[in-house]
This record gives C-alpha cells, structure tokens and sequence, in this order.
C-alpha cells in the first residue's frame, strides 16, 4: 500500500498540487474520491483475474506477441513523457536549495535513482518506497506548521481565510459541475492508471496473494485522501501568506513552494523537505525504470538469454533515464506540471483500460489490427470532445474507453443478431 502511495505521490504531488490549489482551489482532490469507486473495482472484478504468474500486465491482455508490442510501446511512450514531467517537478527544489542549474539538478537525481534501481530491482524498490512515503508526508506535515509561523498568523485563521475567497471550494452551483467531472472522471481515469500501468500493476502481480493485492489496492486510496489533503492545504497556506508578501513576478506558481521552503525554512526542515522531494521524485522515478525495463524484456524480447537477463535490464535502464532525462529538459520550458502529466497520463488510459476489460470479460481475442484501430479510435475521440469541443480533460479516460467499448458491443452485435 504504502509503494503504491509512493508511486502515484510524485513531486508533482509535492511541488505540483500546492501550486494548483495556490492558482485554483482543492478541486483536484475529486478525483481521489471517485479513485475509491475506481479502485474498488479494480480489487474486487479486475484484480481476481488477471492475478497470476505474469511480470507485466500486458502479458495477460494477450499472448499475441505482435499487439502486446504495440500495447507496451503505447503505455511506454505515454508513461515516459508523463514520468519526465514528474522529473522535472522534483529537481525544482533541489536547483533552487542548491542554486544550481535546473539541468543539473535533472540529471544528477535521474542516476543516482538508476544506480540503486539497477542494484536492488523491485525489492528495492518497493523497500525504498516505504521509507520514502514516510519522508515526503513528514515533510508535508512540517509544512504546516512553519508557514503559518512565519506569516505569524494561526493555522486555522489562514485556512478560513481561503475558504472566505474561494480558495478551497466555491460555494455555488456551478461549482457542482467541477465536482461532477472530477468524481466520475476519477473513477476510471484511476482505474487505467492503477490497473492497466506497469508501475502499479507490477506491485498487485508481485502480492503475496490475491487477498494481500486487493487489501493494498482498495485502502490505497483513502491514504491518497489524506495525503491530497495535505497539500492542497500548503497551497491554500501560501496563498493567504503571499497576500501580504506578494510573490514577484518573475516566480512561475509551479516554484511558489520551493521558493518558500528555500527563503523561509530552518535548515533541518529545509533538509527535511528537500528529502521529501528527492523521495517522492525518487520513489516514482525507480518504479518507471523497473517497469519499462521488466515491459521491454518480457514484452519486446521475451526469448533473450536468462544468463545475460541482467546485462541486457542495465542497458535498458540506461537507455530509459536517458530518454526521460531529455523529456524532462523539454517540460522544464512548461507551466502548471500537475495538470501536464495527468493530461499526458489520460490520453491513453481509456485504450488501455478496455484493451484489458475485453482481455478479462470477453471471449474475444483481438488481433493486431485491432489493438491498432482501437487506438485510433481513442485518439480521434479524444480529439473530438477535448480539443474541439472543449470538455475537461478528466473526461478523456473515460470518453475513450467507453466509446471503444460502445464500438465493439455493436461490431460483435452485427457479427452475432442473437447478442
């Protein structure tokens, strides 16, 4: 449970959320209330079939080598460019704690993470993960109580004070639509995220049992309640205290809790939430490198030789930092990282997701033409209701799966009148 709090908590959880509420309010935690719908579902329909002797999820979906290729190669891409934004949230405190290049700062963690996840494997990581969570939520706790004393006001005063404008929620009734998007988008936006994604898949397929998966998926996400809390909370703190202190001009909000943590922190806790950065970024960058290494070698080159498995994971490993690294340089020239990676992260999930429901719920084998038109499909819609249209980026997960299921019950049903 606490790996996969760790994985899905990236630096965009602690750089990025407290931006997003200090520019918005704590919208963003509805969609950790529809993850307890999504989640429990996943424990109690997806979970007790696809359980099983399987190193990725994607061996599961279909033993046809050619459309697992092109499933992977989807979840990689999406997941490197989204990890790479989540790279670049976590070296902001560290360029600005050490006054370094941003570049540096990328680079520097990427290999130090890649050296002990190429040691360790998954029982590193999933050791690490534990320490780390730990770490971050510490350092998200501390947060509260030294903002307040610095803006010498009370704690409970400044969160009432964002309330009163609007920084927490809005109390109107338009504001029930933002609700409405953020539950029900959440609801299978997490359930392609935890269940379809390697990084947390891997964690459910390497349980000791079915019971000990479903235990870690489904309370998973009432911790991931809590810790949205909390800093969603800083956000709203550092708003109320920039009132007073306005934030110059040339501060980018995705900088506005670094920047704070570097001018106003005593060194320990200065140390401390720079440890809580390095493990979140950490704990989610090894999770990436070991799943993207285990999909490359059971997915891409099952029949390599066992005896040279481990030379073959080291190179993969080198070759996905460098490629996350140069993705991350590229998000660096971006703005409002949270809402970037999770926009990445929803243009493929809903594929995904029903690539794996037809997998478990259907008798249908797909073939690769089919795994090739349904993506097509996802994009197209996607493109259609978000791009043009105009509809949250929320809804994307959940337009592309349904619409790919609604096309697939009527080619079966056509195939099949008595369906």
């Amino acid at each position: 449970m606490f790996s996969i709090i760790a994985t899905e908590v990236s630096a965009l959880t602690f750089i990025g959320i407290p931006a997003f509420a200090f520019g918005l309010d704590f919208r963003f935690i509805y969609l950790y209330f529809g993850a307890i719908i999504g989640r429990l579902f996943l424990g109690l329909l997806y979970l007790p079939k696809f359980y099983g002797n399987h190193t990725t999820i994607y061996e599961r979906i279909t033993e046809n080598k050619k459309g697992r290729m092109v499933i992977t190669l989807v979840y990689m891409i999406t997941k490197i460019l989204s990890i790479g934004v989540r790279l670049y949230s976590g070296s902001i405190l560290i360029a600005e704690y050490f006054n370094i290049d941003i570049y540096i700062a990328i680079t520097g963690l990427s290999i130090l993470t890649m050296i002990y996840t190429m040691i360790g494997g998954l029982k590193a990581v999933i050791r690490t993960d534990i320490i780390q969570t730990l770490v971050f939520i510490s350092g998200g706790i501390a947060a509260h109580f030294i903002i307040p004393q610095v803006a010498g006001m009370d704690w409970s005063t400044m969160m009432l004070a964002g309330f009163e404008n609007n920084k927490i929620i809005t109390l109107e009734w338009s504001y029930l639509s933002v609700i409405t998007v953020g539950f029900f988008g959440g609801i299978i936006f997490d359930m392609a995220t935890h269940g379809v994604d390697q990084d947390f898949a891997q964690r459910l397929l390497s349980a000791k049992s079915l019971k000990s998966a479903q235990r870690s998926i489904m309370s998973s996400s009432f911790l991931s309640i809590f810790v949205g809390l909390l800093f969603l909370s800083i956000g709203t703190l550092l708003w109320v205290y920039h009132q007073s202190s306005p934030l110059g001009q040339d501060v980018k909000i995705d900088f506005v809790f670094a920047k704070f943590i570097t001018l106003h922190f005593p060194p320990v806790l200065k140390g401390l939430m720079l440890s809580g950065v390095l493990a979140a970024t950490m704990s989610t960058l090894d999770s990436t490198i070991n799943a993207l290494s285990s999909c490359i070698t059971s997915d891409f080159f099952p029949d390599r030789s066992t005896e040279n498995i481990s030379k073959w994971m080291r190179f993969d490993a080198i070759a996905i930092t460098l490629t996350l690294v140069a993705v991350s340089f590229l998000a660096s020239k971006s703005d409002h990282i949270l809402t970037l990676g999770l926009k990445i992260a929803s243009w493929t999930g809903g594929y995904l997701l029903f690539c794996l429901t037809i997998s478990l719920f259907t008798n249908k084998v797909l073939n690769l033409r089919d795994y090739i038109i349904s993506y097509i499909i996802n994009l197209v819609v996607i493109y259609l209701a978000h791009i043009q249209a105009g509809t949250a980026w929320q809804w994307n997960t959940a337009i592309s799966f349904l619409s790919n299921i609604l096309i697939f019950m009527m080619l079966k049903r056509e195939s099949n009148p008595q369906i």
